[in-house]
Order: C-alpha cells, then sequence, then structure tokens
C-alpha cells in the first residue's frame, strides 16, 4: 500500500509555481539553520512531498489571503493570480477604496475591482470586500490635503493615498449621503458576484476626522455608539441592493473594553459575523478566551440569530520591520501555519492572511514592505507561500474533531520540574472523514526554539485506528512513512488508555501532522 502512496507521492512532487532556486529545500540558512526534525527520527522513512491543490479544486476550506492596500496601488494584481491559482486559498479580502472608484464625483468606475472579482473567481477564490475609506471631495480633511501637497511629485505616504480612516459620519449627513450612493452603486454592480461586506477596517485605529484619530478626542463611549451607527447605516445600505449580503464589522484588537462598549449598544443586531484582527509573536496567546469574550459580549437581541466569527486579517513581515527582532521567510512561516490552526481550532470560519505581496516602495521614505507571502522584487513565492500551499491541501475538508483526542506528556512528566517548556498545543481533527492530529510548541515564531520531546497520545475510533501512520511537515512539504512498531496502542487502566502513543516524538515550534497514510488516496495516479 505504502509502495502506491509514494508513487502517488512521487507523481504529485512537481511543485508549482517552481521554487526560486534549486537549493530552496535544502539551505540550511532558508530554514535558520534548524534542523529537519523527522531525517534523523528512528523508524522514520521519507515517502515524497506534500502535494498541493489548485483553489478551483478545493470543495471547502476557511484559508484566505489578502489583496488589502490595493485602493492605494500597492501591487500588480495580475502578477499575483498564478500564484494564488495553485495555493488552495479559497478566499480573498479586498479594500474597495472610494476615492479610486469615484475619481469624478458621481461618476463610479469599478473596472479595477471588476478586474480582481472575476481573475479570482475564474481561479475558485471569492473575493469579500472591506468598504473604505474616506473621499477628497465628500470628506475633505486639509491634512491629507496637506501630505499630497508636501509629497510634491513623490511618493504620497500610504494613509494620505487612500485617505484612510476618514469617516463620512463625521461630513454631516452630505458625507454621508455621498457614501451612500458609493455605497449603493458598488452593490448594485457586484451584485451576485460579491456575499459579504465588512463596514470600515480597524474602527480603532482608523477613525478620524480631519485626518486627526477620534481615539484621541472622543469618549469609549462616544466611539463604540458612533461605530454602530454607522454599521447599522452602512448595512441598510447594502441589503437595499442585495437583501442576502452578508455584513461584517471588525476590531484591530480583542479583549479590550471597546469590544465591551459594541455590546453594550447592540452592535450584533446589525451584523451577521465580526471579525477580529490579530498580530503578535505568539499566535496563540490567549486567543481561546478572546474569542469567548467575543462571543459573550457580541450577543444579538434575537436569541435566535448566532453571530459567525472570522479572523479577517493577521500576519508576519519576512524583511525588515520596526516591530520584529528577527525576521525571516521561516518566521513567516511558521507563523502562517500556526495562525490558520488556531483560528480552526477556536472556531473561526475563516482565518486569512496579511498580505498576498510585499509592497515595494509603500512608505514615503520609499521602503519596501515585507509582509507578503510572494516576493515582489523577485516574483517568486517565499518560504510562507508554499507552506500555504501545503495548508491549502491539509485544510480542504478539514474541521475540528472534538470526539477524538490528543495530549502530550515529557517522559519525566511525574517528575518535581517546571512543566512551562512542555507547554504543547495538541488539537484533533478531520479531514474529509480522516482523523488528522497535529502538536506544536506555542513559543515566539522567531527564537527557533529547539524540539521538545516527549510522548504524545491520539484517540479515535477503532475503524479509524491508523494502518500506515504517516508524520506531514507542511513547511518542508515532506511526507514521513513511521515503522508501525514506533506507534504502539497504550495499556487499559493507563493513562490515555485506549489512545495510540509514538515515544520520543519532536515537538517543534511549527505543526507537525500525524495521519494515516490513506488521505492521500485522493490523489489520481
Amino acid at each position: 500500500m505504502l509502495e502506491n502512496v509514494k508513487k502517488r507521492l512521487n507523481a504529485a512532487d512537481i511543485i508549482v509555481p517552481p521554487v526560486p532556486r534549486e537549493d530552496f529545500w535544502t539551505d540550511p540558512n532558508h530554514f535558520n539553520l534548524e534542523e529537519d526534525p523527522m531525517e534523523h527520527f528512528p523508524g522514520a522513512e521519507l515517502l515524497g512531498r506534500l502535494p498541493s491543490k489548485k483553489s478551483i479544486d478545493v470543495k471547502h476550506s476557511i484559508l484566505g489571503i489578502g489583496f488589502e492596500t490595493l485602493d492605494r496601488d500597492t501591487f500588480d494584481p495580475r502578477k499575483t493570480i498564478p500564484f494564488l491559482a495553485e495555493s488552495g486559498v479559497k478566499f480573498a479580502r479586498c479594500q474597495t477604496g472610494w476615492m479610486k472608484c469615484e475619481k469624478v464625483p458621481g461618476e463610479y468606475d469599478f473596472s479595477w475591482l471588476d478586474e480582481v472579482v472575476n481573475s479570482l473567481a475564474e481561479i475558485g477564490m471569492e473575493t469579500w470586500f472591506s468598504l473604505s475609506f474616506g473621499h477628497p471631495v465628500h470628506t475633505p480633511a486639509a491634512a491629507y490635503e496637506k501630505a499630497w501637497r508636501e509629497a510634491a511629485g513623490k511618493i504620497v505616504p500610504g494613509w494620505a493615498r487612500g485617505w484612510v480612516g476618514e469617516v463620512p459620519l463625521y461630513h454631516g449627513e452630505k458625507g454621508m449621503n455621498a457614501w451612500e450612493q458609493y455605497v449603493r452603486a458598488l452593490c448594485r454592480h457586484f451584485r451576485g458576484r460579491v456575499r459579504y461586506f465588512e463596514v470600515w477596517n480597524e474602527p480603532e485605529a482608523f477613525w478620524t476626522h480631519n485626518g486627526i484619530s477620534l481615539w484621541d478626542t472622543m469618549s469609549l463611549a462616544e466611539k463604540a455608539k458612533d461605530y454602530t451607527e454607522f454599521v447599522a447605516r452602512t448595512a441598510a445600505m447594502v441589503r437595499a441592493e442585495i437583501p442576502e449580503a452578508q455584513i461584517i464589522a471588525d476590531v484591530a484588537q480583542t479583549g479590550t473594553s471597546y469590544i465591551k462598549a459594541l455590546g453594550k449598544n447592540k452592535l450584533a443586531d446589525h451584523i451577521d459575523i465580526f471579525s477580529y484582527h490579530f498580530y503578535g509573536s505568539v499566535p496563540e496567546e490567549f486567543i481561546g478566551e478572546r474569542v469567548n469574550h467575543l462571543r459573550a459580549c457580541l450577543r444579538p437581541s434575537d436569541p435566535a440569530k448566532k453571530i459567525r466569527f472570522w479572523q479577517g486579517e493577521s500576519g508576519r513581515a519576512s524583511g525588515k520591520s520596526m516591530l520584529f527582532s528577527f525576521p525571516t521567510e521561516m518566521a513567516q512561516a511558521k507563523y502562517l501555519t500556526r495562525r490558520f490552526l488556531t483560528d480552526l481550532a477556536c472556531g473561526a470560519e475563516l482565518s486569512s492572511i496579511f498580505t498576498v505581496t510585499d509592497f515595494l516602495c509603500y512608505y514615503s521614505d520609499g521602503r519596501d514592505q515585507y509582509y507578503g507571502v510572494i516576493d515582489a522584487k523577485h516574483n517568486c513565492g517565499k518560504l510562507a507561500y508554499y507552506a500555504m500551499q501545503g495548508m491549502g491541501y491539509l485544510f480542504d475538508g478539514l474541521e475540528n474533531a472534538p470526539d477524538n483526542f490528543c495530549a502530550f506528556r515529557p517522559d519525566n512528566w511525574q517528575a518535581f520540574e517546571p512543566r512551562a517548556p512542555y507547554r504543547v498545543e495538541a488539537h484533533a481533527f478531520r479531514r474529509n472523514g480522516k482523523p488528522l492530529f497535529a502538536f506544536w510548541n506555542p513559543e515566539h515564531v522567531e527564537l527557533s526554539a529547539p524540539a521538545v520531546y516527549g510522548s504524545i497520545y491520539m484517540l479515535m475510533d477503532d475503524a479509524e485506528m491508523f494502518e500506515n501512520p504517516v508524520v506531514i511537515d507542511p513547511i518542508r512539504r515532506n511526507v514521513w512513512q513511521l515503522d508501525e512498531q514506533l506507534v504502539q496502542p497504550t495499556l487499559e487502566g493507563g493513562n490515555f488508555f485506549g489512545t495510540l502513543r509514538i515515544h520520543r516524538f519532536p515537538v517543534m515550534d511549527y505543526p507537525l501532522f500525524i495521519a494515516d497514510a490513506s488521505m492521500f488516496d485522493e490523489i489520481q495516479n
């Protein structure tokens, strides 16, 4: 049976798009000098390369990618389409750019958005819109105008380029009437092609009047009340044109008093989905508590109505950034794999990575921005892109399996010593009905933490028991066969009895998956 699996994996061992250099998978510097965790694991044999799927062939997945800032002409979307077609990702978030759509007052040109929506649809991806931002005629602001003048033909700062944050609500009924005309025209144009509409982006961070953040001038209660009003009015505009539209509200920060204030203002009565954004060096940091807090605070007046939750924007730079100490492609890939799994585990129905490609000359001083999974300067995939491909394959049909169970224990688990070094994330999933388990160490992604060794335990139904267990590395894209002697049932009456146990397993600071080789039966010879 495993010979057939090896043949299937070898037949699928054509990475598309091709990796940018011959030593992509072998250069230790590319992996921060971290050893392959399975290369020296006794009883493990390399079967082949984890395959990928075209996005159009993925039936169900929560994976998304960011098309943010395209309204500010930060990248050429046409260059990203060949990469996304092969990614296995299903959703793309796009900011709609009021000032780019209405360059002449009262005249709307959505052709640039047509190109995005149609091109993504052709490769099996669905675009969701973030309605934003201000407009130089309808929401005039001296601060933005000054930035344009001072640029004097050079690069205009990104915030001024898109009139970012300038809220039409504070420009009277004239501003809101213009906003309504724009929103309704946009919805009419994309009726039948776009289902999801987010109202504004990160209202805590980008909520301004005349370029001045209202977080410095308004009370928390006022801000929450105003965002709720703005969402309610915008939602009515959208639904007037598309009654079945799904309305999304969002925040940049979770676990805040602003969330509680939004709940008290009954924001949930006006939306269908709430989107949280989450950055940081540890994707798992209190994420379960954060999402539970959102669920508890954002309850609609109608108890029958259920709010869905998305992770709408999160990512990691692979190059120079003031926010990170040691940004690398490996750290970015670790973050992406852990972000996707963490969001799925806490019930998010979409998880979106910022962003599709680097932004060249993004900042006013000409510096580039390196959050993309595509290297824009060389037009090639980064390690995070190929890890995303691997996750795109694994996430097709992946769901939580709470009736199964898995755990990790260090070999000396009864010893009188600290347990913090052995804190491991262990999650049970099913992929198209077949059990899949994931283990990783939730350490700072830039630290290159050494492997944590111990026993892993996996509980599943008798009918699901592994016959040919394999280990899947989504970053190196390797599939390893395990000798059947390595996977032993636990004794009745003992700890975690009824489980399968693997002794001295290396848990890394990114996920390794355990599954049965039969999950690859779907690959056509």
